[in-house]
Formats: C-alpha cells, sequence, structure tokens
C-alpha cells in the first residue's frame, strides 16, 4: 500500500496532532516531506509533498495567509502540518472551510515537537516503503522473464501478468490484434476483435503510444475499462498490455506488474520486429531473382520458395498492392515530407502488410508476401490462384483491410494466374501494368485486373513513353468534338462513347440516351464532319475508340 496521509499521523511524533480540516483526505499519497517557512514554497513543490510550516513570515496578514494555503493546494501538495499558534494565532476559517472541500489534510502539530523528528521517522516510512517496493519489483520482473526464458508464449506472459497484477490481462499488437488473453475477461475474444476494430478504439490507442504516462485509462464503448501501458521500442509502438480494471487509479503492485510485463513484451516484440525485417528482405531479394528471372532451374526456384513458407509448384497468381497515406488531414498526398513523417508513414504501411500477411495466411496456407519499396508483392498460390473470381475478392478484401488505419488507400493491380513457375515473373509484369493503368483511370483505391486492362496495355506504353503522342492522338480525335460541345451544349462525345461501348448498337445507344436512332446517326455523321473520321468504317472507328482511350490517360 502507498504511503498516506494518514499513515503518517500514526507517527509517534504525531500521537498529538489534530486534523483542522479535509478529514476526507488521508487516503492522499505522500511522496516526501519538506518544510515551507517562505511564502512562495508552493513553486518549489512538485506533488505529493506534506509541507511543515509554523507560517511566521505570514505574521499578520490574514491575505497572504489564505493566498498561502491556497497555493500549496493547487500546487498538488499532500497535506499541510502547521503550528500556527505561536506566530499566527487562529486559521482562517474560509481557507479550512476550502480544505474541507477539497479533501486536502490541514493538522495542527503540537508546538514542542520538532520538524526534524517528523521529518526522520516520515522518511523512514517512505524509505522503506521504496525498498519493499524495489524487492517486490525485481520478484515481478524475475517471474515474468522467467516466462520468456522457458519459451512461454504470448499466453502464459498474459497469465502471469494476470496473476501478479490480479486483474484480467489482455496483450495486442500494435494494429490492437489480441495476442493473447487471460482468464477472467467478461467478453469473448471475437468481441474484443471487434471493438478495437474501430476508428474510435485505434484513435484512443495512438493517443495513448504519444503520451507520456506509462499507464493510462481507457474507456471504450463494449469493453469495461482499460489500464493500458504501451509497449515501446525505440521511440515506436509495438504493441498494448492492457488490464480490466473499473478503478481509476491502481496500486503500486498492481501498475508495477503491468509494466513489467510491458518491458518483457518490448523484449519479445523487439525481436517479433528483427524477425519480420529479416523475413521481409529475404522474400524482396527472392522476388528480385524470380521476376529479374535470375534461377538456372525449376527446381532451385521451389527450394528457395518452400524456405520462405511458399509453395509455387503449382502455380500462382501475382496482387500487387500500393498503399498511400494521407498527410494533409484530407486525404491528399503531400511531398517534401520530413524524416519523422517519412518514419511515421512507414510505420503505418508496415502495420498494414502485416495485417494483409495474418489474414492471407488465414485463407491460403503458402503465400508469398513481401513489403519492398513501398509496394506489397502477394504471390497467391495454389488452388486459390487458379480461382480468378477469388483473386478478386481477395484484393477487394486485401484494400478493404485499409480502412483500419487512418488515412491508409490502396490501389491493387491483379495479374493472370501463371500455372508455371517459370512465367510468374509475367503475372508480376502484369500486375504491375494493371495497377498503373488502374490509377490513371481510376484514381487511388482502384482495383484492376489484367484481363480488364485491353488495348490500354498498348496504349499505356505509348503514354509512359511518348506522352506527347497520346496528346496527338487525342487532338486528332476527341478535343474538335469537345469543343463542339462546350460550344453548342451538345453531346457528341458521350454519344460516341456510348456507340463505341455498345458494340456499335444504334438502337442500345439511343435507349440510354433517350434520344431517337436517327438522332444517334446524325450526332456520329457530325462526328464525321468534325474529325474527318467515319465511326462506320472500321479503321476510322478504331482510331476513334483510341482517342477515347486517350482522353481517359490524360485525365479527361
Amino acid at each position: 500500500m502507498p504511503v498516506t496521509v494518514g499513515r503518517l499521523l500514526e507517527l509517534e511524533s504525531l500521537s498529538d496532532a489534530r486534523i483542522l480540516a479535509g478529514g476526507d483526505g488521508l487516503t492522499r499519497r505522500v511522496t516526501s516531506v519538506t518544510v515551507g517557512e517562505v511564502p512562495d514554497i508552493a513553486d518549489w513543490l512538485s506533488g505529493g509533498e506534506v509541507v511543515l510550516s509554523t507560517m511566521f513570515a505570514l505574521i499578520n496578514d490574514l491575505d497572504r495567509q489564505r493566498d498561502f494555503c491556497r497555493r500549496i493546494m493547487s500546487a498538488g501538495a499532500a497535506a499541510l502540518f502547521v503550528k500556527p499558534k505561536r506566530f499566527v494565532g487562529g486559521f482562517p476559517h474560509d481557507v479550512l472551510e476550502i480544505a474541507n472541500k477539497r479533501g486536502f489534510p490541514i493538522v495542527e502539530v503540537p508546538q514542542e515537537i520538532r520538524w526534524t523528528l517528523i521529518m526522520q521517522q516520515a522518511m523512514e516510512v517512505i524509505i522503506n516503503r521504496h525498498a519493499t517496493l524495489l524487492e517486490r519489483s525485481l520478484e515481478i520482473h524475475r517471474e515474468l522473464l522467467d516466462v520468456v526464458i522457458r519459451g512461454g508464449s504470448w499466453q502464459e506472459l498474459a497469465v502471469a501478468a494476470s496473476s501478479l497484477a490480479e486483474m484480467p490481462v489482455c496483450i495486442l499488437d500494435v494494429s490492437l490484434e489480441p495476442l493473447a488473453l487471460s482468464a477472467g475477461f467478461p467478453v469473448e475474444h471475437v468481441v474484443i476483435k471487434d471493438v478495437l476494430s474501430t476508428q474510435a478504439a485505434r484513435s484512443a490507442f495512438v493517443g495513448v503510444s504519444r503520451t507520456s504516462a506509462k499507464l493510462v485509462r481507457l474507456q471504450l464503448a463494449g469493453l469495461p475499462a482499460l489500464q493500458v501501458v504501451p509497449v515501446i521500442v525505440s521511440r515506436r509502438p509495438l504493441g498494448y498490455v492492457c488490464a480490466l480494471s473499473e478503478r481509476a487509479e491502481l496500486h503500486d503492485m498492481e501498475r508495477l506488474a503491468l509494466e513489467h510485463a510491458a518491458t518483457i513484451a518490448a523484449v519479445e516484440m523487439a525481436q517479433d520486429q528483427v524477425r519480420f525485417e529479416t523475413e521481409v528482405r529475404l522474400k524482396g531479394d527472392f522476388i528480385d531473382d524470380l521476376i529479374g528471372d535470375r534461377f538456372t532451374s525449376q527446381e532451385s526456384l521451389l527450394h528457395r520458395a518452400n524456405f520462405l513458407g511458399s509453395d509455387l509448384s503449382r502455380g500462382a497468381v501475382v496482387i500487387l498492392l500500393q498503399p498511400e497515406v494521407a498527410t494533409d488531414g484530407g486525404g491528399g498526398r503531400q511531398r517534401g515530407r520530413d524524416s519523422r513523417e517519412e518514419g511515421e508513414h512507414q510505420q503505418i504501411v508496415e502495420r498494414y502488410f502485416g495485417r494483409c500477411a495474418r489474414y492471407l495466411s488465414d485463407i491460403e496456407p503458402t503465400p508469398l508476401v513481401s513489403l519492398k519499396s513501398g509496394r506489397i508483392i502477394v504471390f497467391l498460390c495454389g488452388e486459390a490462384a487458379a480461382d480468378a473470381s477469388l483473386a478478386k475478392k481477395v484484393a477487394e478484401r486485401l484494400k478493404g483491410l485499409a480502412a483500419e488505419f487512418d488515412g491508409v488507400s490502396v490501389s491493387i493491380g491483379i495479374g493472370r494466374f501463371a500455372a508455371e513457375p517459370s512465367v510468374l515473373a509475367r503475372s508480376f509484369g502484369e500486375a504491375q501494368t494493371a495497377l498503373k493503368i488502374g490509377r490513371v483511370l481510376r484514381g487511388e483505391r482502384s482495383v484492376m485486373e489484367f484481363d480488364d486492362v485491353g488495348t490500354y496495355k498498348l496504349l499505356f506504353s505509348l503514354y509512359e513513353s511518348n506522352r506527347a503522342e497520346v496528346e496527338s492522338l487525342y487532338g486528332d480525335t476527341i478535343l474538335p468534338l469537345e469543343r463542339y460541345d462546350r460550344a453548342n451544349n451538345t453531346e457528341l462525345v458521350r454519344t460516341l462513347s456510348l456507340y463505341v461501348n455498345n458494340d456499335e448498337s444504334l438502337a442500345k445507344t439511343a435507349e440510354m440516351l433517350f434520344a431517337h436512332r436517327h438522332t444517334v446517326r446524325y450526332r456520329l455523321n457530325k462526328v464525321a464532319e468534325l474529325t474527318g473520321l467515319n465511326v462506320f468504317k472500321s479503321e476510322d472507328k478504331e482510331r476513334l475508340g483510341l482517342g477515347l482511350k486517350a482522353k481517359r490517360l490524360l485525365g479527361g
């Protein structure tokens, strides 16, 4: 138990002391004892002190006596022990009333009791308390460290911490994924995951990791109150140790148990981080060799893939993700970010990558997942890869996971299934093309399959190598129509686009425009008049179709 004002009043030197006010505050915690005979003593207090004073510097000045007492209360002192009779006589009644309201003990000490005696006896109690805490702290640390030394799991660490703190304990990773729950939680694991997946929960835990406090109390909708200790390594949050407790403040031993559990968790999580970074590097090197066609035999390729936990023997499909992190609070991206911001964004992407990796391992036992140059590369293997509809669903789910991370959006490209490991580089290239074209045509948060790219892939190569050529194509075909539409409030471009997309059906195009077929034909003839290209001629129609695609590539 902490040293309190009430505990000090049990000292032999204070057996005849009298409580003048604030008797409800005898449980206030005491950190030290100090003599305060100067009027500005409050400026030197840090909180938790018992102030000893005769108030001799405030003789015959009630206003200064009131100010002296009020400032001591406001400074967070634990109590005021006074000898008022010799110098100031009675104590100001309004100050006593304030002390009663605040639960701030003001204690009258007999005149003959020396301050040095009180300080000596009080410090013995405080020092003995600290010694006891230190001894118990070492015991707690040894017990928790023993769990790690013998190779215990996260579950065993949570159980040990729960036993020491005497309350249910939960250990979370940095993505708020529960790693372990001790017995005694009043809600199920799945319920905790649902609560922690909300935006409010994520924001609350981010706030915890940014504070300097070792322990923070959180109240989240759907859960009892949590006492949270962030797991920090090199100023980076790697996880959280949480305990269920409705109390506003924990006892010292409870707090020590949770803090030591966080320290032990930090060691394990730091090791996990090193393993993660090593795995990412090895898989990144493998992917470089794979797409660079550096393998001398299929056997060596498969052997190295198996070493990394992936089975590419039955082929795979590549899913390429490009995460983006907002920096301006409005979903935009900013250039020229400082190194700290870059580091924070990298951490967010790594957390998102970890979330994706866990999801993929749940649906397919041997995926190859890597984070390289800010992009996430997924080789979806086996039966899951051969099912094109499933690959699209997986990609959409990976995109949806980004919502769990503040300011993250994801664009995705999907290559075609490669039945043989030797052509996996082709699927990777297709995923790259689909990603690039999807971002140009549909913007961020796009998901595009290579099979949907069509002739865009030919036009896109020209767009990347010679944009002026694409602009020239657009200028010769679609730009004259846009100018005419703006000047005459017509819909030539829309009519042409619908006609091309409807397989040159006049009837269907007219239906979608709520117009007569003769009107559609008239508009298409107007297109020919303005561009010199007749949509009823195969070659001209193809050029106009490419012009429409050039317009989209150029952002029109």
